[in-house]
Formats: structure tokens, C-alpha cells, sequence
């Protein structure tokens, strides 16, 4: 329920979000003290990029950029004893309707194993791509999630990339 949450939202309530402020300059880190992630952008130019920081309710860290539809989304979940990333993947990607993955990884995510997905789906009314890491922390998976319209998805990417590479899990 919460993946579909994450998807549909931004298109169902573009105004309906709170804009959040970097925790200590381009650094945000989460409530509940599980990972911190930089912004990839100068302090002041994530709107020049195009990009909101936003407060979703029950979602740890949502980047949306409106004009183009692109959203990124850290979220941290509590994790039962041996669940297995592949199948939470799998759970995680339910909210995408008529998925085609495009292709199903194991990756390092700042030193941690990581199944990466990159698939293309609708979502609503809108075609979609997106690439999606299932995390394992400690008693926590870490879903990181960043999808955007078909034709946005190669414009918007690289910045998910920067991101990913700047976020730091503070739990073992």
C-alpha cells in the first residue's frame, strides 16, 4: 500500500505537501536516525533544478521535481528476521501496473548488497521507468526508488545517481 501511495502521489496532490529544509546544508537526515543523504545540488538550487524537497506522511525522504514528474524517494521500513531482498523487491514493485523489467541486479549501495530493478510500467495514466534498491540494514530494509516518465527518465537519472551515491546508513 505504501508503494502505491508513493507512485500515485505526486500525481493525485502536486500542492498538498509541505516543503521540508535540509537538516545541516545539503545534508538531510531521517527522523528516526537510519541513513543520511546529501542533497546533490548547492543549497538554494534545488529549485533551479526543478526539484522539491517534500513530507509525505509515513515516507522518510521524497525529492519530486512537479514540471517533470521525476520522484525519489528513500524510505525505511522495519525488516522481519530473514526476509529476502528478492521477495521484498517483488512486494515493493506490486504498485506498478503492467510492469516489464528490464532488468534484475545485485549492487553495492555505500557498501551494502542491494537488489536493483530497472523496469518501465504505468502508473495511472502515465508510462513510466524506474529503477528501485531494495536495501538490508539491521531489523531495516531501505527502499530507494526513483521513477519518471518514459521520456523524462534519461534526463532526470543522472541526479538519482548523484544522490544515491551520497547516501550514508547510520545503523549496522
Amino acid at each position: 500500500m505504501l508503494a502505491l501511495l508513493m507512485l500515485l502521489f505526486p500525481l493525485w496532490c502536486p500542492s498538498c505537501a509541505a516543503d521540508l529544509q535540509p537538516v545541516a546544508g545539503e545534508r538531510y537526515r531521517d527522523p528516526q536516525g537510519h541513513f543520511e543523504v546529501s542533497i546533490p545540488w548547492p543549497k538554494g538550487h534545488l529549485r533551479h533544478n526543478g526539484w522539491r524537497l517534500l513530507s509525505w506522511k509515513d515516507v522518510d525522504f521524497v525529492l519530486w521535481d512537479q514540471k517533470e514528474g521525476a520522484t525519489i524517494v528513500v524510505d525505511v521500513t522495519p525488516l522481519k528476521e530473514g526476509e529476502d531482498l528478492a521477495n521484498l523487491t517483488r512486494h515493493l514493485l506490486i504498485a506498478f501496473e503492467r510492469k516489464q523489467i528490464i532488468s534484475k541486479d545485485i549492487e553495492q549501495v555505500n557498501g551494502r548488497e542491494a537488489v536493483k530493478t530497472l523496469l518501465e510500467a504505468w502508473v495511472e495514466s502515465t508510462e513510466i521507468k524506474a529503477e528501485v534498491y531494495v536495501v538490508r540494514g539491521e531489523g531495516v530494509r531501505y527502499d530507494i526508488i526513483f521513477w519518471a516518465p518514459l521520456e523524462v527518465f534519461p534526463r532526470k537519472v543522472q541526479a538519482f545517481h548523484q544522490l544515491l551515491l551520497g547516501i550514508t546508513f547510520l545503523q549496522p
